[in-house]
């Protein structure tokens, strides 16, 4: 699985560690969770973005840069490059069958993507408590270009998860 890199020992030691505490869902749970966020999510749909994969934990998601998301500038809109992220960190949160929101979410923009580019994010929990996770997540275009790194504080609401 090509995912975040980490460089910090400390880092890798806290996702690893965390791995193994995480509940594991079954494949129907990360099934649904695919299905409806790929369905019910229209803003995402609106712009563009689609999401390719869904493990414990990971996500991945996808965006064409277009005419219709780029700034004054003629280059990826900071809020279509957010929106991917967001997606990815939106399921990779829910991935575990538990409801998520995001409480806080920051964003490093690195280097200008232009229409044409084909942006992909990729989202982590690195880290899961009874309520609070921390989800890390970058952004890069399609030659690999890092365009932005950031990270996700979100809030795992407690009851059955929503299965329209």
């Amino acid at each position: 699985m090509r995912g975040i890199r980490h460089t910090n020992p400390k880092i890798v030691k806290c996702i690893s560690e965390t791995e193994h505490q995480m509940d594991k869902p079954s494949k129907d749970i990360l099934k649904a969770i695919f299905d409806k966020v790929n369905r019910d999510d229209t803003f995402s749909q609106r712009i563009g973005v689609k999401l390719i994969e869904l493990l414990p934990g990971f996500a991945r998601a996808t965006l064409p840069i277009t005419d219709e998301t780029i700034n004054i500038y003629q280059m990826a809109h900071g809020g279509a490059i957010f929106s991917v992220a967001d997606q990815a960190c939106e399921a990779a949160g829910n991935s575990f069958g538990e409801p998520a929101v995001a409480l806080q979410q920051n964003i490093h923009f690195l280097a200008a993507g232009k229409s044409g580019d084909f942006l992909e994010a990729t989202a982590k929990v690195t880290h899961r408590s009874n309520r609070i996770g921390l989800i890390e997540f970058e952004v890069r275009n399609q030659e690999g270009l890092l365009m932005a790194i950031g990270q996700q504080v979100i809030y795992f609401k407690k009851g059955k998860p929503d299965k329209r």
